[in-house]
């Protein structure tokens, strides 16, 4: 970077949370937006984000197991195409129940898609299989969110999750 190189924006700070679990959040921005859409703007990130997460442990992308790129490739399309799927279905579970999709637990839903598709695969007819997917997004809608009325007892933290990559093996006979 050059010598005195700058960006030229706004700091907003706020305070977020609720009761002993309040923080502070800085966000910095060269948007010229008004401080409530850049909050919301923010929003709707963290919402990527967490749908990203989902994607990437809950269907198993944080560690692809590929060794070519045409196996990386299809392994890849079938986890966003999974990942779609469930997705699909919190919709319109959501839209059958008068709820919210984000208040629907992705796990939740991605367990009962898995423990259904057999009965989908092996209904005998469309009007059965059209019960089945009712009996899904049924299922499937129950899996909401805890509403609190009180703030949690200790605020939200990450864990690490530990990774169980194989040792690398030392090769000593290499010559150059």
């Amino acid at each position: 970077m050059p010598e005195g190189a700058a960006v030229e924006g706004r700091l907003i700070a706020l305070r977020i949370g609720r009761g002993r679990s309040q923080e502070w959040l800085y966000l910095f921005t060269t948007l010229h937006l008004p401080q409530a859409e850049v909050l919301a703007l923010y929003g709707k990130r963290w919402k990527i984000e967490t749908d990203l997460r989902s994607l990437k442990r809950t269907v198993r992308l944080h560690h692809i197991a590929a060794r070519n790129p045409s196996m990386m490739e299809k392994e890849l399309l079938t986890a966003v195409a999974a990942y779609n799927l469930v997705r699909a279905v919190m919709a319109l579970a959501a839209q059958r129940h008068n709820l919210s999709p984000r208040q629907l637990s992705f796990t939740f839903v991605l367990n009962i898609v898995n423990a259904s598709w057999h009965r989908l695969q092996s209904a005998p007819t469309p009007k059965a299989y059209q019960r089945e997917v009712r009996d899904l997004l049924d299922a499937a809608a129950q899996g909401t969110h805890p509403k609190r009325n009180k703030p949690r007892s200790s605020p939200r933290a990450a864990w690490h999750r530990r990774h169980t990559f194989p040792a690398r093996k030392e090769n000593h006979n290499v010559t150059i």
